[in-house]
């Protein structure tokens, strides 16, 4: 059985040819292949580090054993603040290369305008802000991992709009819903926190969102989405290799989330699976680096003066903090609204706005 798994993974490694048989790996050049491989690589990597947080987790559970919150927290806020948000200033960095000066004028001009949007959502009504920040990762997290399927693998069997929407849907979903069905009392915290950080209190007239018969319904809807979504692509794409890699993703996903504490499963996803993945896929362009040093080089020299910006906005916004938090979970919540409010133009301007060669683009 060992034999057989690791001859599958060999297989998919060296990159066979797609179920369509368009393209044969010999006639791609030397680099798109090294470059491919990588980019497997990354992806296999990912695979390994959930599927193994979550047994551990699912280990913990049965034993009774649990995580304090603090140290959950302290993840959280290590993760979040190096790896994934230096990964967040490269995909700009990416995405501005080669453009004209004005481009970039009005690509920096949307994008603090629509910080400071953003931000004054959270002032003028924190629950809206709180929204907002939880659509924006879905979103980011339903398009990324898409974007990373297409270059790698290949998305055959998505065969409409509708499908790849659902995709999203069911992806993106995937990193807020299981972990709010388990327990949406720590929910609640969590977004207690980030609102709390404005307007004291203001999330008590909506905790019915955080109780049944809402939290019942929110994860019997997303339950039947996935079901949808593995269903119609399987049926469409003839259980094609690109379904199955999609399935066994999709489930990963979910498993991840019903098991891992959220605050520290967020701060594993974005560094370890977004930004990871994100990364390895410049590796499948056609003038992407093929070496892991060669990747790990180009991020550190583009992702530097972006992440030292970020912190530095954030260092001033937490010196002007109204009421500083006292806990290790109260600065998660203060972490979550700001990377929100630099999310929602990372969205909505490096992808939305630049439909061609956005932050998710091929």
């Amino acid at each position: 059985m060992s034999t057989g798994l690791g001859s599958s993974v060999r297989t998919w490694l060296a990159g066979p040819p797609s179920d369509d048989g368009e393209v044969e790996r010999g006639e791609q050049s030397d680099e798109l292949v090294a470059g491919t491989a990588l980019a497997r690589r990354a992806v296999l990597g990912s695979w390994v580090v959930f599927a193994g947080l979550t047994v551990a987790f699912a280990a913990f559970a049965a034993a009774d054993v649990a995580v304090p919150l603090r140290y959950r927290a302290l993840a959280y806020l290590g993760l979040m603040g190096t790896i994934s948000l230096y990964h967040g200033g490269f995909e700009h960095v990416v995405n501005l290369r080669g453009r004209g000066q004005g481009f970039r004028f009005r690509y920096l001009l949307a994008y603090l305008a629509l910080i400071v949007i953003a931000y004054d959502l959270f002032v003028l009504s924190p629950v809206v802000g709180l929204a907002l920040a939880l659509s924006i990762t879905a979103l980011k997290a339903g398009h990324g991992g898409l974007a990373v399927l297409d270059a790698v693998v290949g998305t055959d069997h998505l065969r409409s709009r509708v499908q790849r929407a659902l995709a999203v849907a069911v992806r993106g979903g995937a990193v807020l819903i299981p972990a709010y069905v388990v327990d949406p009392g720590l929910y609640a915290m969590y977004g207690g926190y980030m609102v709390n950080v404005f307007e004291p209190g203001a999330l008590q007239p909506f905790l019915w969102l955080f109780a049944d018969p809402t939290v019942s319904l929110v994860g019997g809807v997303y339950a039947g989405a996935v079901g949808a979504h593995l269903s119609l692509g399987g049926l469409r794409g003839r259980f094609s290799r690109s379904w199955r890699v999609d399935a066994g993703e999709t489930l990963l996903l979910v498993a991840f989330f019903l098991t891992v504490p959220p605050a520290l499963a967020i701060g594993v996803y974005f560094p370890c699976w977004y930004a990871a993945r994100g990364t390895a896929r410049l590796t499948a362009g056609d003038d992407g680096p093929s070496t892991a040093r060669a990747v790990i080089g180009r991020v550190a020299r583009g992702g530097a003066l972006p992440w030292v910006g970020a912190l530095v906005l954030f260092g001033l916004g937490a010196a002007f903090l109204a009421r500083t938090p006292s806990s290790a979970a109260g600065w998660v919540g203060f972490y979550s609204v700001a990377i929100s409010v630099i999310a929602v133009p990372h969205v909505v301007v490096g992808a939305y706005l630049d439909r061609k060669r956005g932050i998710w683009s091929i």
